[in-house]
């Protein structure tokens, strides 16, 4: 494409993703009025045996999921013993998640939860060109219906990064989003069971997880994500009972990824390559 007539910050956009592997086409679009003051681009990745279309928000941390979600060594890659027919994508964002799993699953229903109205666009147009299979609910998980106040993180190149409590937000600017139980999204999706639970939800984990069934939660294969250091450790004890944990927890960050995997199925299989 030319890029030539564009501004340097997307020219650097621009030639990094097109020098990322699987990236084969960009297309910068024009203003959104949803979207204010940035530019989305459309990108067009081969991966998995298929091309994918996906929007994204230019010079935001938009451009570190294509990064860490479309590739063979994906943060959200599961020991190949996990084969899940029904995902809950808790914290879902623009779908990249989504669509990772859809590639890897591909005969599994994926049911995304995303309460930020400025994450919801692009999710839905993300999921409506790609798969069938996707469906989006645009709430979040807790312990109980309601709304909660959510404060937008200080950075603006981020909209997955707020939090539901103060810790690295902008307490001058919040939303009140709504939630929905567990118990709700389980019946709202027409499911009985979850097998995978990916969780990323900026601190809001553990009432999400102890509100999950108990026959739901031991039952579930894995669960995987990133925790925020709020109930961390009362979060990976519940989950210890009936699964095996890997955590990467560093002394001087809160925010550490996690995987869960259920016992019996923890040592089958070394991870797919």
């Amino acid at each position: 494409m030319e890029i030539s007539g564009l501004t340097p910050a997307l020219r650097r956009t621009v030639r990094r993703l097109l020098g990322r592997e699987g990236v084969i086409g960009l297309h910068v679009l024009d203003y959104d009025a949803n979207h204010p003051g940035l530019t989305l681009l459309d990108l067009s990745i081969r991966f998995a045996g298929r091309e994918w279309t996906v929007t994204v928000r230019d010079q935001t941390t938009d451009l570190d999921l294509i990064d860490m979600l479309l590739t063979n060594d994906s943060a959200y890659r599961l020991p190949s013993s996990v084969e899940p027919r029904v995902i809950f994508d808790v914290g879902a964002n623009i779908g990249i998640a989504a669509l990772y799993f859809t590639a890897v699953y591909p005969n599994a229903e994926v049911h995304c939860f995303e309460p930020l109205p400025q994450n919801v666009d692009l999710l839905r147009r993300n999921v409506d060109r790609n798969s069938d299979l996707i469906a989006v609910h645009p709430v979040g998980l807790s312990d109980a219906p309601g709304t909660f106040t959510y404060h937008l993180s200080a950075n603006s190149h981020t909209f997955g990064g707020g939090t539901f409590h103060r810790i690295g937000a902008d307490t001058s600017e919040s939303l009140e989003l709504p939630v929905i139980s567990v118990a709700q999204a389980l019946r709202d999706a027409g499911v009985d069971h979850v097998d995978v639970f990916k969780i990323d939800t900026e601190g809001a984990e553990w009432p999400i997880l102890k509100a999950v069934p108990p026959e739901v939660r031991r039952r579930a294969q894995a669960y995987v994500g990133e925790l925020h250091g709020l109930h961390d450790w009362d979060l990976c004890n519940l989950l210890a009972e009936t699964h095996d944990l890997d955590l990467d927890k560093r002394l001087n960050r809160n925010c550490h990824p996690f995987l869960a995997v259920r016992h019996d199925l923890a040592h089958a299989k070394p991870l797919a390559a």
